[in-house]
């Protein structure tokens, strides 16, 4: 009778701790999709103030608004960096039909956009669609994303790093990012560049797309949107949880310490940095892990300093293992501080300070092994590839 009743008790605590996760594992969601949609709503409110500040640019170009641009530039990044926290998982920015190719596509060939500076000569070559009136007479949106990867990934003709070109140009030196001077954008005395109004209507172009592209995306995670009410339906529970903890390892591991790091750092290239015109692949690499932080932590600080905190994996690690919840955290905050600890610009810490570089490289690795003990801990199966392909 005794054992009959010890495990009828025994049965119940299982259950219960297996109904706790499950209730834990519901607001987790919920709390995820709500960060996620105020991440992506702040990447689309930065890249609105980005395409006014270039209307305003090129309305009067002066090297005054040229940097106002630069900043508006740099400052749109910021938001839109942590939201790559949520790719890797075929979600509305990468999946069959996302729109990260139109987004944030890397590396770009400058060559298809607009002139380039000859190495051998030190002059310019005027090719890419700006400069090709008579194959391209009328620039526009359909038309550019018509050509986009046209001839290869790396025949990126939108998105931010088109943008970033169209303000920087090429990074030719050793000491700064590039030196685009505004004067590319004036006709007549002054003027520097051929093809001035062409060139003012690919950059407004672009920006108005960027913003159109970032909103689809966003609105894809709004409260009652399709996907969204999908994505946190308890029957789809284990399988969403699974799908943004295979997205995490996958930025930390194939994407950020792959791609990102260990190919620039291997080939001492500047041309292999992700944001290479502008000298700010240290914030990329920052602002990623801090994506990766705030869905661990489930907590996001908007932009306009607002907050949002609810339940997150280190929660949910919790229940079973407090001591390696606390442990994970305690990693994913040391990747975050070598991250920091890369001196800026990237393109001279791969040449000067390689070992910053390679030490962040190996904590995001081990982050990833970190990333698949979390499934464990939750009863999940997930195995991190070596790379994304």
């Amino acid at each position: 009778m005794y054992r009959i009743l010890f495990f009828l008790a025994l049965g119940t605590l299982i259950t219960g701790c297996a109904g706790e996760q499950d209730r834990l594992g519901q607001k987790v969601l919920e709390n995820y999709a709500e960060i996620v949609y105020a991440s992506y709503d702040d990447a689309v409110e930065g890249a609105v103030h980005l395409r006014s500040a270039i209307h305003t640019f090129l309305a009067d170009p002066t090297a005054e608004t040229l940097e106002a641009a630069k900043k508006a530039w740099i400052d749109a990044r910021l938001p839109y960096l942590q939201t790559e926290a949520y790719r890797f998982y075929d979600g509305p920015i990468d999946g069959e039909d996302g729109l990260e190719g139109f987004i944030n596509a890397w590396p770009l060939d400058e060559n298809f956009i607009d002139y380039v500076v000859d190495e051998a000569t030190g002059k310019p070559v005027y090719g890419g669609i700006i400069n090709n009136p008579a194959d391209f007479p009328e620039l526009t949106a359909d038309l550019l994303i018509k050509e986009n990867e046209v001839h290869g990934e790396a025949d990126v003709k939108i998105g931010y790093h088109a943008i970033e070109f169209l303000l920087w140009g090429q990074d030719l030196y050793d000491d700064s990012a590039g030196k685009r001077p505004y004067t590319d954008y004036l006709t007549g005395a002054g003027a520097t560049a051929p093809n001035a109004e062409r060139r003012k209507e690919y950059l407004r172009i672009v920006a108005d797309l960027l913003v159109g592209h970032l909103t689809e995306v966003r609105d894809a995670w709004k409260p009652g949107s399709s996907y969204r009410s999908a994505f946190v339906k308890k029957e789809n529970l284990e399988s969403s949880l699974t799908s943004i903890l295979s997205g995490l390892g996958k930025l930390s591991k194939g994407e950020l310490a792959g791609e990102r790091m260990t190919v620039a750092l291997e080939n001492k290239d500047q041309e292999d940095e992700h944001s290479c015109f502008s000298d700010n692949t240290h914030n990329d690499i920052i602002y990623n892990q801090l994506g990766i932080q705030n869905v661990y932590r489930g907590s996001y600080k908007r932009t306009d300093g607002t907050e949002i905190n609810g339940p997150g994996f280190a929660d949910l690690v919790a229940l079973s293992d407090k001591a390696l919840s606390q442990s994970i955290d305690d990693h994913i905050n040391k990747t975050l501080a070598a991250a920091e600890a890369i001196p800026a610009p990237f393109d001279q810490a791969i040449i000067r300070q390689p070992e910053k570089v390679q030490a962040v490289i190996r904590d995001l690795r081990a982050q990833s092994d970190e990333i698949q003990n979390i499934a464990q801990a939750i009863g999940l199966i997930l195995v991190i590839p070596e790379t994304n392909e």
